[in-house]
Parts: structure tokens; C-alpha cells; sequence
């Protein structure tokens, strides 16, 4: 475990000493990345054929620069990499030697429970090639179960060693009481701290973040430049949304705005720029009547009823808007920086913008992470896996070949090249941080979304008004037994 954090210390000096060579025209950073991970392979695979015997002598540094071309300091960063990965130890004054146990390592396999979408959103096949690359003897297995996590009536976790969720997913096992079936963690240095508290439960990290996103505004620009139309930008509210829309609406079956409203990752945002919280009076919610909770409740309605601005059919399908949105039928969509990855290849010219606001800029904060579980046989293996997760190297794996957000806050502006093609405005996320909340700041337990919502469908189709609306919801979320949730989650 020492060895996979000094992993991470020495690639980051190299990069500093590769902005030192770069400087002076030398090598940029992809060609040492390049140099340095050819040195390393060589070297494993030396090391794993034999050629290097256990217990013998490296050549030396001198002339391992002369065989790969690089400088002395850059094979002292790439023979710490063999260090942490246990394959040689350095013994002072004689040398680097390979360690038995180096030579030779009985395989292991790691459990990997996640979501189908994570392959997208991380290119996560990519991923583990890189770590089998690091650590050959490890193979990771995935699992995508129906449900995450999958717990049975005695409150045990289906076998594993490692799990994916997002922050939603985490706070549903944690507030039933699981979170103690994970091992804690400490919080990565480089990654944004804001994002920790994603994963976080009483106080104790649980998950390591991998990527994050803020909830963004898509437009069609080409929609909006026929329209003669200013693009949306920070300043907007809902109101200079919907008078968009409405331009944008051409009666031929194009609709100005839609999201996706029953998806966890949509709905709540309004909620969270009422700049309130649920109050409690020991187990019972608080009367809504007069709050800006209930305020933000009706700008959703009025966006949803608004017949020129948003189309009936697709507030209730899964990921239709989305796929309008690429077909040209729909303006404007919400979005999060993962659900871009289902764009990737496509030819529509759009762009991002921070979501429109009430009184003040918000929007929702989501992200993924990965965890271990307390009862894997495998923990310094899975600690391995996350630790390289979170390394430069796989975050900049991430932002070269997905559209998803890294968590770590280090990436070099332009980590790389990638063949991938970005909306114009998609650094913007740095900038609308100070405005991202979590879904757990509204005060209300996360099985007690599902019957909120549940009384909101009512109120907003019109078969409750707005008095029987807060009494309903002050008695459904004060009962004390939960009930069976069932709610999606976007990308």
C-alpha cells in the first residue's frame, strides 16, 4: 500500500520535471508518458519471463538510461513504479534487485459490482487493462446485478470485493443502516473535497469518488441561431427559459425544453434552489405552506403544464428527452456531464450552460465511487484497484476517452489528446461549482423521495390543489415505517 501512494508521488515529479524539459523544447508530456511506460512494461515483462532472475541484480541506472533514452532522474521515477507495484526493492548502496515474491505471484481475482453504465462513463474495460498492465496477477471480474447493492432479508451484501455506486445508491444503503458493511476510507488529497461528502456517512468516507457532475443546461445551437435567439447563459432564470422555449416551439412537433421528471437526478434541483430545507419537529415534517420549498414546487409545475414548451409524452419516458434532444425535436434538455458520454458520437451541434435558477445559482451535485467490502478475503487487492482509480494515470485515462468529469482536481487543463468531441463550453464546470448542492442538504431521507414525489405527480397533473398537496405530503413522509421506493435514476 505504501508503494501504490509513492506510485503516485513519483509521477507527479516527473511531471514537474517534464515541465522543466518541455521549457526547453524537449519532450512533451504524452512523449514521456510514452518513454516512461515503455521502460516499465519492458521491465515487468523482463521481470515475469525470467530474463531477470529473483534475487538478482538490475542493470544499473546508468544503463538503463542508455537503453531507454531517458535521463537519470526519469528511470529512478519508473523503477519506483516497479517498487510499488512489489516486483524490486532498492538496497542501498548495491542496487535495485528483484524480490522473490516479485518474480512470481499467486493469482488473485477481484469481485467488481457496478451498473452497466459505468463501463460508459468510465470506459471501465479500458481502465482495468491499464491495472492488469500494473498488476498482472490481479484479474477483476464484474458483476451487474439487478439491484445495487443486493442485500438479502438478513441484511447480508451478495459476494464481492469492490463496489461502484453513485452518491444516491450510497446514501439509500447507508441511511438502512449498511454503511458499516464497507470499509472506511481516507479522504484522497487530490481529489475535490467537496465530493467526499458525497460518500460520506456520519462522518466516515466509505466510497472514493471517481467522477462527478454537475446538472447542466444542453442547447441546440443551430435552433437557437434560426430563431435569432441570444444563447443561454449564467444569468438565466426558469422565466427567460420559458420565454425561449416558447420562441423555440415551432408547432410542428419541436418543443422548446423537456427533462426527465421523474428521474431523481432532474426534479429535486428545483427543491434545492429554493435555497430551503425540510424542518422537522422530531419525527414529523414541518407545514410547507409559505415556503419557498412550495414556491419552487410551482415553477416546476408551470414549466411542466406549459403545452408550447414542453411536450406531455416524454416527461415520463426513460431517456427519451435525451435521445429527442439528439433527433432535434426537443431545444433544450438537462443533462449531467456523464450523460454526455451517450453523445460522444453524435453529429448534432450543441453546447452547455449553467441550469437556470430562482432567486439564486444551484444546481445538483451527483458522482460516482468505489468502495470495498468489509468482507472481502481481498482487501490489500481491492485497495490496489482503488488506489489506481484514483491515480493520475486512470483520471487521466477518464478525461481522455469519456466525457465524464475526473475527481481529481490535478489533471493538467489539457491532460492529453483525445479524439473525442467536446461542446465548446465544456470547462464551464469549474466555474458553477461554488453553485452545486447535494440532494442530502434538502433534510429528507432518501426513501422518503419516492412518496414526495409521488403527492408531486398529483399536484402537478391538477387532481390535488396546493392545501391538500401540503397535507398529504407532511402525512406521507412523517409515517414512521418506510415504504417500498422505486425511482430511476438519470445519467
Amino acid at each position: 500500500m505504501r508503494g501504490s501512494s509513492s506510485n503516485l508521488e513519483n509521477y507527479n515529479r516527473g511531471h514537474d520535471e517534464l515541465g522543466e524539459q518541455t521549457m526547453k523544447g524537449r519532450p512533451t508530456t504524452d512523449q514521456f508518458l510514452k518513454q516512461l511506460q515503455i521502460m516499465v512494461d519492458q521491465l515487468r515483462d523482463e521481470i515475469r519471463g525470467g530474463v531477470h532472475a529473483a534475487g538478482a541484480k538490475l542493470p544499473s541506472e546508468k544503463q538503463l538510461a542508455a537503453r531507454f533514452g531517458l535521463g537519470n532522474n526519469s528511470i529512478r521515477k519508473g523503477l519506483d513504479m516497479l517498487v510499488a507495484e512489489g516486483l524490486i526493492e532498492k538496497i542501498p548502496r548495491v542496487g535495485n534487485r528483484i524480490k522473490p515474491e516479485g518474480a512470481s505471484r499467486t493469482p488473485v481475482t477481484l469481485t467488481l459490482v457496478c451498473m452497466p453504465i459505468s463501463k460508459l462513463n468510465l470506459e471501465l474495460s479500458g481502465l482495468l487493462a491499464e491495472f492488469g498492465k500494473m498488476y498482472p496477477w490481479i484479474t477483476v471480474k464484474i458483476k451487474h446485478p439487478n439491484v445495487i447493492p443486493e442485500i438479502d432479508d438478513q441484511g447480508n451484501m451478495e459476494p464481492f470485493d469492490l463496489i461502484m455506486m453513485s452518491d444516491y445508491q450510497f446514501r439509500l444503503l447507508a441511511e438502512d443502516g449498511h454503511a458499516s458493511k464497507l470499509e472506511a476510507l481516507s479522504e484522497h488529497p487530490d481529489l475535490y473535497p467537496q465530493l467526499s461528502s458525497l460518500f460520506s456517512y456520519d462522518g466516515t468516507l466509505y466510497l472514493q469518488p471517481l467522477i462527478f457532475s454537475p446538472i447542466v443546461l444542453c442547447y441546440n445551437k443551430a435552433h437557437f441561431r434560426e430563431c435569432g435567439l441570444a444563447e443561454p447563459d449564467g444569468s438565466w432564470t426558469w422565466d427567460d427559459l420559458m420565454r425561449s422555449a416558447e420562441k423555440l416551439y415551432d408547432g410542428r412537433g419541436r418543443y422548446g425544453f423537456c427533462y426527465q421528471v421523474h428521474h431523481m437526478n432532474r426534479w429535486p434541483i428545483f427543491l434545492l434552489q429554493s435555497c430551503e430545507r425540510f424542518e422537522w419537529e422530531g419525527t414529523r415534517l414541518k407545514e410547507l405552506r409559505g415556503t419557498r420549498l412550495l414556491e419552487s414546487m410551482n415553477v416546476c409545475k408551470s414549466i411542466i403544464q406549459n403545452r408550447k414548451v414542453f411536450p406531455m409524452f416524454l416527461s415520463e419516458g426513460n431517456n427519451t428527452s435525451l435521445q429527442m434532444f439528439l433527433e432535434g425535436k426537443l431545444s433544450m434538455v438537462l443533462n449531467s456531464y456523464m450523460g454526455l458520454n451517450m453523445w460522444k458520437d453524435a453529429k448534432i451541434d450543441y453546447d452547455i450552460s449553467p441550469i437556470p435558477f430562482i432567486d439564486e445559482p444551484r444546481t445538483m451535485l451527483i458522482g460516482m465511487g468505489v468502495g470495498i467490502n468489509t468482507g472481502s478475503e481481498q482487501k490489500e487487492e481491492a485497495k490496489l484497484l482503488i488506489d489506481f482509480l484514483t491515480s493520475p494515470l486512470a483520471q487521466q485515462f477518464i478525461s481522455q476517452h469519456t466525457l465524464s468529469l475526473p475527481a481529481t482536481r490535478h489533471l493538467p487543463p489539457k491532460s492529453g489528446k483525445t479524439m473525442l468531441r467536446r461542446p465548446e463550453r465544456y470547462p464551464l464546470f469549474r466555474e458553477i461549482l461554488f453553485s452545486c448542492r447535494a440532494i442530502s442538504e434538502l433534510q429528507l431521507p432518501m426513501s422518503s423521495f419516492s412518496r414526495l414525489f409521488y403527492q408531486l405527480k398529483a399536484y402537478w397533473a391538477d387532481m390535488i390543489d396546493e392545501d391538500e398537496l401540503c397535507e398529504r405530503i407532511v402525512q406521507s413522509i412523517s409515517q414512521h415505517d418506510k415504504t417500498p421506493y422505486t425511482v430511476e435514476i438519470a445519467p
